[in-house]
């Protein structure tokens, strides 16, 4: 909604009218309300890259396991079947509902700055007049974030469903190992007689040697 609102100012009063709105007593919120967008957008890339180097590290794992399992050496532990993602909503479904959201909170705050500023609320006036093309703002707007998700949703369930076959290469090769594996009886109980056994005269200190002078 931000985006939108500014991209339609912009359409309106150009580049200098935009950065005066800016400044105006009425829009100096949305100064503040941008620094904290963009430390949220900078912790979603975050998250999106965290996600991604833990299913590389997944992969990673996934590959010298199977690579030991090949060579005949059993892993003491395999990966357990990981409940899967939910499959994402398709860009229909989440770009229809982001650009409604983001209308109907444009018609509230052009509201809301007119009461502001001392003068009628334009009502659905938000939307019409010389602020023809907001909606068609919002819609291009929520398009360009909806396919920004949907990108990186595709990415990550595609890297995932790699690293899924792989850990199940190495669960199968794992378990074929460990059938194949020859089974060594254990040592036979050896019972020492009595005599044999060490008593305390063994572990005593002998006495010391007289020295001849």
């Amino acid at each position: 909604m931000w985006i939108g609102h500014t991209l339609e100012y912009l359409r309106v009063l150009g580049s200098a009218g935009l950065l005066q709105s800016l400044v105006s007593p009425v829009h100096v919120y949305m100064l503040p309300v941008a620094g904290v967008l963009a430390a949220l957008s900078a912790l979603f890339g975050l998250r999106v890259w965290r996600a991604w180097h833990a299913l590389n590290d997944r992969l990673d794992r996934a590959v010298a396991g199977l690579r030991r399992s090949w060579r005949g050496r059993p892993d003491a532990a395999t990966p357990a079947h990981v409940r899967r993602s939910s499959p994402g909503a398709t860009l229909i479904a989440v770009w229809l509902p982001l650009a409604a959201a983001q209308i109907a909170l444009y018609i509230v705050q052009e509201n809301v700055e007119a009461i502001a500023r001392a003068q009628p609320a334009p009502g659905w006036g938000a939307i019409t007049g010389v602020h023809w093309a907001a909606p068609l703002v919002h819609l291009y707007v929520a398009l360009l974030l909806a396919c920004g998700v949907r990108i990186c949703k595709l990415l990550l369930r595609g890297r995932e469903a790699v690293v899924e076959r792989v850990e199940c290469l190495w669960r199968a090769a794992a378990r074929r190992t460990a059938r194949e594996m020859p089974r060594v009886a254990p040592p036979p109980l050896q019972v020492h007689a009595a005599s044999q056994r060490p008593g305390r005269h063994r572990w005593r200190r002998p006495p010391p040697l007289l020295l001849g002078i």
